[in-house]
């Protein structure tokens, strides 16, 4: 997949330059979008940070002073004289006389009641002594005797604190309860409740703008919520690792979904929170990051539409000289350029010019000598014998004329003589593999001559592949190395196998031999020198080569086709050929 996409744009000058062009105009406005809508975020956070930060101290201090108005309602409760009247004279065995003290206490708590009704939804006193409670509210006013404490009172006065603020359930409301103590022993006489709407705080709250993303909570010290206005309310165990991490008295913090800010009212016990969501601020930033998207698009599409045709024009004249340099043909002789343009691509397309002309000039010099140079090097295969294998044979001939028959002397005569016409003719390079295997049986003659009884060969033809077309003299120089590397020194019987025939991928030909075999390092050069495939070369030698007869197979045939060596130490060699089989020659 990945060359896919590469591709186009590694065999495209033009489809590289419209990539970086476009890459140039369109990545720094990319990034410039990026930085506003990024800039613009954190200048929304600062602003969120700072703002709230300095409304959540405020607004504590300021709700501080609305608990210390109500508070003092009820110290103005528990001086006033009535109150004392009563406390007084509620043991008081004439009844006309408590009774007075009472009416007096209630016309007094009516009153505070009337003068703070802004405040207030309700009060609430309880004595002990007496076991009476005292229950007024705008439109009500009670006075009784309960079977027991009655709540609020009863958990409260249970506690060892002076005062509390305790929600009243599924009522919007809470109670701020202080307890009656007797001046001279600290006694507990009761309790005294104020009855208030949370509702009466909103205006304050409202400070902090609540909205529907973000939520004020009022909690005590304990972690309970008891009051928040704008978004979701916090759960109790999520509101307690918020109050663990409240280290001043106002102050601010983040965690991985909010902005948490607090403030705190110690005489009170009572905390006050604003969580804001990071959605928040990404909102805020929103709007920016459209516009700058809707701007960075519109720019994006304007810079690669001028890029495409900056691009376009400036290669077209580059994939102009690239195709007629893909399909090119020399100039004619005296033939004048067609160069219009004055610029850097009218140089190079007269460089190509001249280049065409003189590699015209190049090629028909180099034609000359390489043709030259292949005649005098087939010249010299041909002329080339061992020199030593045709002093052994006159020898081998002479002797035989004192033992042998003259039919068997002229059959040794007769196969020389057709080597030598084999190899000093003036035919093709290329001959049959019947003419060569004829070539080979004539030297497999004369050794077996030399070396009576101890040779034995065996050639197979498979039918058909007799007309395959074979480099002169590909044969005969691998048997004869077989002989003189392999044989020689080898005592007991001697064995040359050749086979050939018709494979997927062409003829295949296999020479082996049960000689010595190659030692392991001399066989891994030769291999190695087989694998390079250079032009055939020519070395100074008594023989043909291995790597003349690979090269001159790969110069006629291509590089698929060639020779290969295996071999054992003391089991023998096999040399493998490969040749196509749709070439072929006529034989003589």
């Amino acid at each position: 997949m990945l060359r896919f996409i590469l591709e186009p744009f590694q065999r495209s000058i033009r489809n590289k330059l419209i990539v970086t062009m476009i890459g140039l105009s369109c990545v720094p406005l990319i990034f410039i979008s990026l930085f506003a809508a990024e800039n613009t975020r954190r200048s929304v956070e600062a602003e969120v940070i700072e703002s709230n930060a300095s409304k959540i101290k405020w607004t504590a201090g300021y709700l501080g002073e609305r608990f210390d108005q109500m508070n003092n309602i009820i110290y103005t409760q528990l001086i006033n004289e009535s109150y004392n009247d009563y406390i007084g004279k509620m043991g008081d065995a004439n009844p006309s006389i408590a009774f007075n003290a009472q009416k007096g206490f209630v016309n007094a708590v009516t009153s505070i009641f009337y003068s703070n009704v802004n405040y207030l939804s309700g009060i609430q006193i309880y004595l002990n002594d007496s076991n009476k409670q005292f229950l007024i509210s705008g439109s009500n006013f009670e006075v009784f005797t309960p079977a027991r404490i009655p709540e609020p009172f009863s958990h409260f006065l249970r506690k060892h604190g002076d005062f509390i603020i305790e929600n009243k359930e599924n009522t919007g409301a809470f109670y701020l309860m202080r307890t009656i103590n007797r001046f001279e022993d600290r006694k507990r006489l009761g309790g005294i409740a104020l009855e208030i709407n949370w509702s009466n705080l909103d205006n304050t709250l409202n400070l902090l703008t609540p909205g529907s993303q973000q939520t004020v909570i009022i909690s005590n010290q304990q972690g309970e919520m008891l009051y928040s206005l704008g978004g979701q309310p916090v759960p109790s165990d999520q509101l307690i690792k918020l109050q663990n991490q409240m280290h001043s008295e106002s102050g601010y913090f983040r965690t991985k979904e909010d902005y948490v800010f607090y403030g705190t009212i110690p005489s009170w016990n009572l905390n006050v929170i604003k969580v804001i969501p990071n959605s928040f601020i990404n909102d805020s930033a929103r709007r920016t990051w459209q516009y700058a998207i809707i701007i960075g698009a519109v720019s994006i599409l304007l810079s690669v539409l001028i890029a495409i045709i900056i691009a376009w024009k400036t290669s077209k004249p580059i994939v102009k000289l690239a195709r007629s340099m893909q399909g090119m043909v020399p100039p004619k002789e005296d033939e004048t350029p067609p160069i219009m343009r004055k610029d850097e691509i009218g140089l190079l397309e007269m460089r190509y010019y001249n280049m065409s002309k003189r590699l015209k000039e190049y090629i028909k010099t180099e034609y000359s000598i390489n043709l030259e140079k292949r005649t005098a090097q087939l010249k010299a295969l041909q002329a080339q014998v061992n020199p030593h294998f045709l002093q052994n044979t006159l020898q081998m001939i002479g002797s035989m004329a004192f033992s042998k028959r003259p039919d068997e002397i002229y059959d040794v005569i007769r196969s020389l003589s057709d080597m030598f016409r084999y190899i000093i003719r003036d035919p093709e390079e290329l001959t049959t593999l019947q003419q060569e295997l004829d070539h080979v049986q004539n030297y497999l003659h004369i050794q077996k001559q030399r070396f009576t009884s101890r040779i034995s060969t065996h050639i197979f033809l498979e039918p058909g592949v007799e007309s395959c077309a074979i480099p002169k003299l590909t044969l005969q120089p691998i048997v004869e190395n077989a002989f003189i590397h392999g044989l020689d020194k080898k005592t007991g019987a001697w064995e040359i196998h050749i086979t050939a025939k018709h494979t997927a991928k062409g003829i295949f030909i296999l020479i082996e031999d049960n000689g010595l075999g190659i030692p392991s390092e001399r066989l891994r050069q030769l291999q190695h020198r087989l694998e390079i495939q250079n032009e055939p070369f020519w070395p100074d030698s008594e023989r043909i080569g291995l790597n003349n007869v690979a090269a001159r197979i790969r110069m006629h045939f291509g590089s698929p086709f060639g020779l290969s060596i295996k071999s054992q130490p003391g089991k023998g060699t096999a040399i493998r050929l490969l040749l196509p089989m749709e070439r072929s020659v006529t034989s003589d």
